[in-house]
């Protein structure tokens, strides 16, 4: 163990040269740059600025550095002693001709763990940095996830209770999301932490397919990274207000700048958000989908020597808001003799009403901090991130959600769900570019403590149904490869090894459990670059998502439950013509699911656990396609498709024969979804301009349940989006709507007779100055 910590230790120490580490940020008149070629003159070496503008390369006194992006003249600049290179691109006169019209400019990406172009990375990634969050209108996941094929994310019963389906792929309840979470490049391991409020972003990205070899377990369906703005070199402020209907009202403020000029660097950032809801509960009177957030995210950046540097992050959020505010039929609430009403899974005006005698309450709060290690040669990067987070998650409402004592007495339920969480992991990359290898590997360590206690108060008597902890622990070593075969064809082989260990601690029933479990997650590609616009590339990988324990044995599902496993197969194209003013991309995909999870709930109190299916197979395809109509009008269009199958059931330990839903389609799952959108950059004068956003995104059919009764299926249905932003000089003015038609749809439908409603029209508009 000492050698090997020795090697990674000294490894990068290899190898010096009289070169040194040239780094900077490269930006225009208004923001960073990603994608900016940065190369040594009369060399191989060259990299591109990543989606926070910088850029590392190393290089010579005396070696020349040119900068290059599409619309922007070209700059040489000559290395002296200078460690840090910060430069400014002008747009060259050709862009600014008004009948020249550009091209689109590539998204930069970190999907395979390596900054890169989205159109030459061989995996189905959607991706928006900076500019495109803020033209959409992208605040969180869920606003994310309207923008792309297969892929959905909804947030019901109270604040942290998400619910992600990917490439048809549904998140169970209290238990891990099907994609890898990963923040600023560090896993998060609460998936109550999927759908926090978003802002100061620079990237956003989706990765789909199982990517268990780059990001580990429960990456079965993707990956979801998420990159924050890094602190800058020089002072910039920001300040924002908004208010929109349901007295909406958000502020924000940014600060970034160097507390030591070229060494020491910080970034403030600050959140508050009000909601007071506009969904009513007519039996007390109350809004009931009210949300206040707080989130304070602090960041430190040392530049300790040109080639080791140290960052640090500090996050807290606060987060409240309404809980089991579910529909039910107007009968049941005027009957009061429970759920025996038939509820419409597809609601309209009149056919579903929030009447509760219990006002729900939820909020959560996390902690969370990292520290990023890096030191950087010529020839590898050694990079050591540590984290830790702590999630306290609680919540009051009515378990039978109606305005009468169904259960003798009354019937309320609390429940409180708290996670701590450590994650520790070295990585050790290649920087040589000059070469046909190209090659990543590390170690990984992960302890995750979960606690879950549910309460229900029957004739002024609280009494516990569950109290119990699981412990999560994972140690792993993984690997990935790129060998460049030809000019035009590359192999990439990736592995991973998890040994995981989930410990139980039941302490209402007096009993103790353990599981464990070693996973292989292999994962190989091939890539072909048919022309210089044009890759063709096919993936094999293994998913793992890891099983876990449920708060008690019924006839729905047993104490425990397994882990799940796919082997998925992908082939994909990525296209680009008409001198980058034409985007086409697709895949299509099968995988085949061994012990699938699904999420049952109790009819007795309600209690949530898991199961698992025998077999299980999904189907799909996807395209994402972009065209440059004009110089000032975009059209976006993307659709996914999805056959989510169960082939066989198998039999519980309870005796339960879920061999009844054999060839049934998966529940929770939409059968596709589309995006349609308009976008327009109009230049007003020199100092003004006027960006326009509009989308038109539709979810297909929901099976709410495994038997796939017709009576129990929510229809397709659309939702419109539009945002409009006046920029002067510092100073932005945006006007934006979500749901303007107000349609009614659920985000979650239950056979007993309720379901939870999705937010009505929105309206609101926002003031931001920089200075």
């Amino acid at each position: 163990m000492k050698r090997i910590l020795f090697l990674l230790i000294f490894l990068p120490i290899i190898g010096w040269g009289q070169s040194m580490n040239i780094s900077g940020k490269i930006s225009d008149k208004q923001d960073v740059i990603p994608g900016v070629s940065v190369s040594v003159k009369g060399s191989t070496k060259g990299t591109s600025t990543d989606f926070n503008g910088n850029y590392e390369i190393f290089a010579a006194k005396g070696d020349v550095l040119i900068f290059s992006f599409i619309g922007y003249a070209s700059q040489e600049i000559k290395v002296s002693d200078q460690a840090i290179i910060n430069v400014t691109l002008i747009e060259s006169a050709q862009s600014l001709d008004e009948v020249v019209i550009k091209g689109f400019t590539d998204v930069i990406g970190k999907s395979r763990k390596r900054v890169l172009s989205i159109q030459t990375t061989p995996e189905s990634v959607t991706a928006f940095n900076s500019v495109g969050i803020e033209k959409t209108g992208i605040n969180n996941v869920a606003s994310f996830a309207n923008l792309v094929p297969n892929l959905k994310l909804s947030e019901t019963q109270a604040v942290g209770v998400n619910s992600l389906v990917i490439r048809g792929i549904p998140q169970i309840r209290n238990t891990d999301a099907p994609v890898a979470f990963v923040f600023d490049g560090v896993t998060i391991a609460d998936p109550s932490l999927l759908n926090q409020e978003l802002f100061d972003i620079a990237l956003i990205e989706v990765v789909k397919g199982p990517q268990g070899a780059l990001y580990g377990k429960n990456a079965i369906g993707g990956a979801i990274n998420i990159y924050s703005k890094e602190p800058t070199n020089s002072n910039k402020n920001k300040f924002s207000l908004g208010y929109g209907n349901g007295n909406a009202l958000t502020a924000s403020f940014i600060t970034s700048g160097a507390l030591k000029k070229d060494k020491v660097f910080y970034r403030f950032s600050s959140q508050y958000k009000n909601f007071d809801g506009l969904l009513t509960n007519e039996f007390l009177n109350k809004n009931v989908d009210f949300r206040k957030e707080l989130t304070v995210r602090g960041q430190l950046k040392f530049r300790i020597t040109p080639k080791f540097k140290a960052s640090t992050t500090l996050q807290f959020i606060d987060s409240k808001g309404g809980a089991t505010y579910y529909s039910i039929s107007p009968e049941d609430a005027a009957s009061g003799s429970g759920f025996t009403s038939y509820l419409d899974p597809n609601p309209e005006a009149g056919n579903n009403v929030i009447s509760q005698d219990v006002f729900g309450e939820s909020d959560m709060k996390n902690l969370y901090t990292n520290l990023n290690l890096e030191y950087t040669s010529d020839k590898v990067k050694l990079q050591a991130i540590t984290s830790y987070s702590k999630v306290d998650r609680s919540t009051i409402g009515d378990l039978d959600f109606t305005n009468v004592d169904i259960f003798n007495g009354g019937l309320d339920q609390g429940e409180t769900n708290d996670t701590k969480s450590f994650n520790q992991e070295l990585r050790l990359t290649n920087r040589k570019t000059d070469t046909k290898f190209d090659w990543s590997v590390g170690g990984f360590y992960q302890d995750v403590e979960r606690s879950f206690y549910q309460s229900d108060l029957t004739f002024d008597d609280y009494w516990a149904v569950t109290d119990y902890v699981v412990n999560f622990n994972t140690i792993a070593l993984f690997g990935f490869f790129d060998y460049k075969l030809t000019d035009k064809l590359t192999a990439s082989a990736g592995l991973r090894y998890d040994i995981d260990k989930i410990e139980l601690d039941d302490y209402l029933n007096a009993q103790e459990d353990e599981k464990n479990k070693n996973v292989f997650q292999p994962k190989l590609s091939l890539a072909y670059q048919a022309t210089k616009n044009t890759l063709l590339y096919t993936n094999y990988g293994r998913g793992y998502r890891n099983g876990g324990f449920n708060p008690v044995a019924t006839d729905l599902f047993d104490r425990g439950f397994k882990a799940e496993i796919s082997e998925n197969y992908e082939l994909g194209f990525k296209t680009t013509s008409w001198g980058n003013r034409f985007i086409l991309n697709g895949s299509v995909f099968y995988s085949d699911f061994t012990n699938r999870q699904q999420f049952a709930i109790t009819n007795d109190f309600f209690i949530p656990g898991n199961f698992n299916y025998d077999k299980s197979t999904i189907t799909g395809f996807e395209f994402d396609t972009k065209t440059r109509v004009s110089k000032y009008l975009d059209v976006l269009f993307n659709y996914g498709f999805v056959k989510s199958t169960i082939k066989e059931g198998g039999v519980l330990d309870s005796g339960r024969n879920l061999n009844d839903f054999n060839d049934k389609n998966t529940s929770l799952v939409p059968q596709n979804n589309f995006n349609f959108g308009l976008e327009s950059n109009i230049p007003l004068n020199e100092n003004s301009t006027l960006d326009v956003s509009v989308n038109y995104n539709g979810t297909g059919k929901i099976y709410w349940t495994d038997s796939n009764d017709s009576s129990l299926t929510s229809d397709a249905y659309q939702l419109l989006d539009a945002k409009a932003t006046f920029t002067h000089k510092k100073i932005k003015v945006s006007l934006w709507a979500r749901n303007i038609l107000d349609q009614q749809y659920y985000l979650e439908y239950s056979d007993f007779g309720f379901g939870w409603r999705g937010t009505p029209a929105t309206v609101g508009t926002t003031f931001t100055v920089n200075f």
